[in-house]
């Protein structure tokens, strides 16, 4: 049986000089995936189950215009199988579509919210969105509490951002320009994190009585502003992977 790896688990075997036979997958099927490169562990992810992707995150790039650098992928299927209870909620507010980009979103805010050093006095923290390859974009406010039915509906009627939005938040898709976002932000004012999500697979809809996803997997890359302290980043960046890992976690609001 041929080993089961994604590109980017092969790319980063090859990068740090690792020999992936070595190495338990967590993927489906026991494919292994870049968590798996990034810190090996000897408990594979079962499909669909809920046990957190437990590992030290560290950059997988040099640093960027000011951000530390985190690429990374997740099993789309654990997302999928707690979905249907969801759908059936979102299929009332939204009029029977609901996206896996709800999730996304929400993880990446919890997160952040991780580590509320950096955080505004207030604690108010908006996010700008672009979607359909920078073509959408829309803003959503003071995020931070909300809970995953409450962004995917704002998300659906969420507004265009004014010229003097400042985010502390950006997810775009992977086909989105540095140009589009960069259009869109004050120049004194950057955003803390940036999260671009490669392919298409946050946009598959799901609908109530459909549970079938596709056996791929979710890339992204992670981005957090070097103003925030190293070790803050790193925290950051593994509680993300870790709520893609364990969606369910993302449906409690603390």
């Amino acid at each position: 049986m041929p080993m089961l790896i994604s590109p980017l688990a092969k790319k980063l075997c090859i990068a740090k000089g690792i020999d992936p036979t070595q190495l338990r997958g967590s993927g489906p099927r026991g494919r292994i995936m870049a968590a798996d490169v990034v810190e090996p562990t000897n408990a594979p992810q079962k499909r669909g189950g809920t046990a957190m992707a437990e590992f030290a995150a560290t950059p997988t790039r040099p640093e960027k215009d000011g951000y530390y650098v985190y690429d990374g992928e997740v099993n789309m299927h654990a997302l999928a199988d707690i979905s249907m209870p969801i759908a059936v909620q979102c299929e009332k507010l939204l009029e029977n579509r609901y996206s896996l980009f709800d999730y996304i979103v929400r993880a990446v805010v919890k997160a952040c919210c991780s580590c509320p050093s950096w955080q505004d006095p207030g604690g108010q923290i908006d996010v700008l969105l672009f979607e359909d390859a920078g073509k959408s974009q829309s803003c959503l406010m003071n995020v931070a509490k909300k809970s995953i039915y409450r962004l995917a509906k704002e998300t659906a009627k969420a507004s265009p951002p004014t010229p003097d939005f400042s985010p502390h938040i950006v997810v775009c898709d992977t086909l989105t320009t540095r140009e589009q976002v960069a259009a869109k932000l004050q120049a004194d004012k950057r955003p803390g994190f940036a999260l671009v999500i490669r392919g298409v697979t946050p946009k598959v809809e799901i609908r109530a009585g459909r549970d079938e996803l596709d056996d791929t997997c979710l890339g992204y890359t992670f981005y957090a502003a070097t103003t925030i302290s190293p070790a803050e980043a790193n925290r950051i960046a593994a509680e993300l992977q870790a709520f893609l890992y364990n969606p369910v976690r993302l449906l409690l609001l603390n």
